[in-house]
């Protein structure tokens, strides 16, 4: 073989040995940077008294050889934007890169939650590595509260208040919200976002039933968790499971538990027109039909089918006038948690562009009917 080829050979396993020496080096950066990475389970965002944006997050390290188990740390930055709090600040108090794919919840303070939620969360919706199915909820108070709470057992603080949403969402308390799809719904003309709002009560969270929001802020009006479910019903959402339990004789001296009647709603059929009279007036009107099955009533004669119309009517009744006093609560708030702007949108477009939305829907008139059919009574009369 001539120098020339000698040279070529040597040249080229050079070059091989070089990219080997490169993988294997990249490699073992990429190991070291997944062995340092500090993952983010839960956020929440508050604002000061100096209207800066206070940003705290629980941390979990990866554990090593000199440990068994992952350990656990909350940290927290101020900043003027959420990047700067979280990217900037709390990242250089921590050895590593942070890692925000295993964050679960999302939590604003409402506080903060009554600034433009849309401009708060721009980093986030902008970010192909933040995980957009993070649920998000707003905390009356300090929302970093709620991530320095004692976890259950060995559960992570975004785990265990993942876990509290979701079955809130299960017995149909609250919608399920993410970053996902909340952004769209910060965007809709059409209608207004709700958004599960949390407490703290002792060492624990507490879902406390949606905060209403109107041009994408926090208007410091809620519905309880009573009539949260019922407002999802009247948007026609039902989840799982829903039971509903009222006072069907609030005239009693005393509070008993024979007063109270507990429905599982298992049918719903909702039938929603929305239209504009004469006078330019947008009209609704909002018909519910229910069908439930007795969960609990401490009394006899529920197999005779006088006693269950009565129970049906009364029940219905009760639902009319709590739905009616809801909608009157969001036009309160300027709220159009119903959409009722999307069908105004959609079946008058040319009465819509002479609309004023802000000062037309607290005008709207509402016509609300629930009726409740009680379709099954248990095992026992």
């Amino acid at each position: 073989m001539d120098d020339g080829k000698k040279g070529a050979t040597t040249g080229m396993r050079g070059l091989m040995l070089g990219c080997v020496l490169a993988l294997l080096l990249s490699g073992c950066n990429y190991h070291n940077d997944l062995k340092n990475l500090q993952l983010i389970y839960a956020t929440s965002v508050d604002l000061n008294e100096k209207n800066d944006v206070v940003t705290t997050v629980t941390i979990q390290s990866p554990g090593g050889k000199e440990r068994t188990a992952p350990v656990h740390e909350v940290l927290s930055a101020t900043g003027p934007t959420l990047q700067e709090s979280l990217y900037k600040k709390i990242g250089l108090q921590i050895a590593g890169p942070i890692g925000t794919s295993k964050n679960q919840v999302m939590l604003i303070g409402d506080k903060l939650a009554k600034k433009d939620i849309a401009n708060l969360l721009d980093s986030t919706f902008r970010n192909a590595n933040d995980p957009m199915l993070a649920k998000v909820a707003i905390v009356r108070g300090n929302a970093g509260d709620l991530i320095r709470l004692d976890r259950i057992g060995s559960a992570t603080a975004g785990e265990y208040l993942r876990k509290i949403i979701m079955s809130a969402r299960y017995e149909t308390v609250i919608p399920s919200i993410t970053l996902h799809s909340l952004y769209p719904m910060l965007h809709d003309p059409g209608r207004d976002p709700v958004i599960p709002l949390l407490r703290k009560e002792s060492d624990k969270a507490v879902v406390d039933g949606l905060a209403l929001l109107h041009v994408r802020k926090f208007t410091g009006y809620s519905l309880t968790p009573e009539q949260s479910t019922l407002c999802l019903l009247m948007y026609g959402v039902k989840a799982d499971l829903c039971v509903i339990t009222r006072n069907i004789d609030p005239e009693s001296p005393h509070r008993e538990p024979s007063d109270y009647l507990s429905l599982n709603i298992s049918n719903l059929h909702r039938d929603k027109k929305v239209w504009i009279n004469e006078d330019g007036q947008v009209q609704v009107k909002l018909d519910l039909r229910m069908k439930g099955s007795v969960v609990e009533f401490a009394h006899e004669g529920l197999g005779e089918k006088e006693q269950i119309a009565q129970l049906s009517q009364r029940f219905s009744e009760i639902l009319t006038e709590e739905a009616k006093e809801i909608c009157t609560l969001t036009q309160r708030a300027n709220s159009d948690a119903l959409g009722i702007a999307r069908d105004v949108m959609a079946f008058y477009p040319n009465e819509w562009k002479k609309l004023n939305w802000e000062t037309a829907y607290p005008k709207v008139n509402f016509q609300v009917s629930l009726k409740v059919d009680i379709i099954s009574h248990g095992i026992i009369n």
